[in-house]
This record gives C-alpha cells, structure tokens and sequence, in this order.
C-alpha cells in the first residue's frame, strides 16, 4: 500500500524583452508520482491555445512503479496561478492492477486554476486490468475568466481479458457553479455497463472537456465534429463536451485530436485572451 501527495504550482514572470512566461514555483513529486519539468512543446493547437494568455509552462507526470496497485492512495494537487498558462501531460499509460489482498485503489486530483488562467491537461491512457478495483476523482476549480482543455481516454481490460471494476468522477465548476459531473463505472459491480445505454460493447472511451468563454454557441454542434459513436454537447457559459467511444484506442485518439485541433484552432481565430478584471466597486462616502 502507497499513500503518495504529490504538488504542483505556477507563478507568472514578466522578463525584460518579450512576453510574461509562466515558472513552476511549487514541484515537490512524491514517489510513485514524480513530476518532471519539460521542454516546450512544438507549435500544436494545444500550445497556441494555452499561449494566448502568457508563455504556457510544460509539466509531465512520470510513474516511479507500477500500478496503481490495490490499496494505494496516491493524490496530485495542482495550482495554475492567475493569468498562467500550464501544459500537463503524462510520460506513460497508466495500467490499474489488483493489490495482493484484494484492497481498493484510488487516486484523488484537485486542480484549482486562476483568475485568467489556461490549463491543458492531456493524460494518457488508463487501462483497467482484470481484478482491479479503482476510483479515480477529479474536481477542478475554474476561477473567474480561465479556460480548461481536458482529454480523458480509458481502456476497459487488456487485449483478450474484462475489465475489473473501475469507476471515475470528474467535477468542474466555475465561479457560476457545476458545469460537470459525471460519472462513469465499469466492470462487475456496473451492471450494464457494455450495454447500449453505456458504452455498447465497445472496448474504450474517452471524453473531451473544454471550458473557453471564446467557444460559446447556439448549441448546435459544428458538422466537423459529429462523427460515429461520437457526442457533442454545449457547456453552459461557453465550452464543448465530447464524449466518444472505440474498437480501440488508435481509433479513439485520432477522433479526440481531431475534434480537439478543431475546437481550439476555432478558438485561436479569436487572438489572445483578453485580460481578466474585476468589476469596479462603488465606496460610498
């Protein structure tokens, strides 16, 4: 058994020449959860997006063991200061095994991202083995003015095997309230779960999350992105939610980049974020 807390901060600089950048001021990893600072991404609908509020930073999360195992409890939590913009990513699949005593594993993340703020975080694959049993949950905190991109992609068992139970919550709100929660459950104890109703027999599913005022519609999803087994929602206070699901995962992530290139180039054509200020106060005299 684990119990690991790893954290993760931002702060803005404002160098002599050029543009603000954003510097990782907290990065204190906490074994298995090791996190690596990394070199900048190339110019990607991602880092454009992420840059239009100020030099995005790149942070990876390395897996120092296997799993998680039954019974460990490894947490992350995550700060974006205002007006950053970070770019979080993942050096590996994760693959959810079962503990020698048939314990629970869970991972808990809290992410807070500030006023003005960009986070892009782009985790690879979560693989439920046989015999696992996982919870993952994630809340995410949008304060006034930031803007969340969130690709999720999760493989149900390995080649030939069922899945074990595997359940996973994501929450984000905005100063406005709860613009998700969902939650989804598989394996055993989710009865139905490779139904029609759920993920009709496919073997993964992924989901697209992205929270951006600039991305704010009828509700009417763009032809571009409406593809088989795939669904497109309008958030409320302007973000787009897409769920699809896959034979496989080559499959999958070729259909979540595509939608995600879209979304965010359409978002690019707008320039750079505006500024994020408060309302002005009246003092009475």
């Amino acid at each position: 058994m684990t119990r690991a807390s790893a954290r993760l901060a931002t702060e803005r600089t404002q160098p002599a020449v050029g543009r603000p950048r954003t510097r990782i001021s907290v990065l204190r990893s906490d074994w298995p959860l090791m996190l690596r600072t990394t070199s900048p991404l190339g110019a990607t609908p991602v880092t454009a997006w992420a840059g239009r509020t100020s030099g995005p930073a790149c942070v990876h999360v390395a897996a120092g063991a296997a799993g998680p195992l039954g019974g460990d409890r490894p947490a992350l939590d995550v700060h974006v200061g205002p007006s950053r913009a970070l770019l979080l990513g993942e050096v590996a699949p994760t693959l959810l095994l079962p503990g020698t005593y048939g314990e629970e594993s869970r991972l808990d993340i809290r992410i807070r991202v500030g006023t003005g703020a960009a986070l892009a975080w782009l985790p690879e694959l979560v693989i439920a083995g046989r015999g696992c049993r996982h919870v993952t949950d994630i809340r995410i905190v949008l304060e006034a003015g930031a803007r969340l991109v969130l690709r999720e992609e999760v493989l149900f068992g390995r080649h030939g095997e069922a899945p074990g139970a595997y359940r996973r919550r994501v929450r984000v709100e905005t100063e406005h309230g709860p613009v998700y929660d969902q939650e989804l459950g598989v394996g055993p104890a989710a009865i139905g779960w490779n139904g029609p109703a759920v993920t009709a027999g496919r073997r993964t599913a992924g989901t697209l999350i992205a929270v951006d005022p600039d991305l704010a519609s009828d509700g009417t999803p763009p032809a571009a992105l409406c593809a088989h087994d795939t669904a497109v929602m309008a958030l409320p206070g302007g973000g787009v939610l897409v769920s699809t699901l896959a034979s496989e995962t080559t499959a999958l992530r070729r259909q979540l980049d595509h939608t995600m290139a879209h979304l965010l180039t359409r978002t690019a054509e707008q320039g750079p974020a505006a500024p994020h200020r408060e309302p002005a106060r009246h003092v009475s005299r």
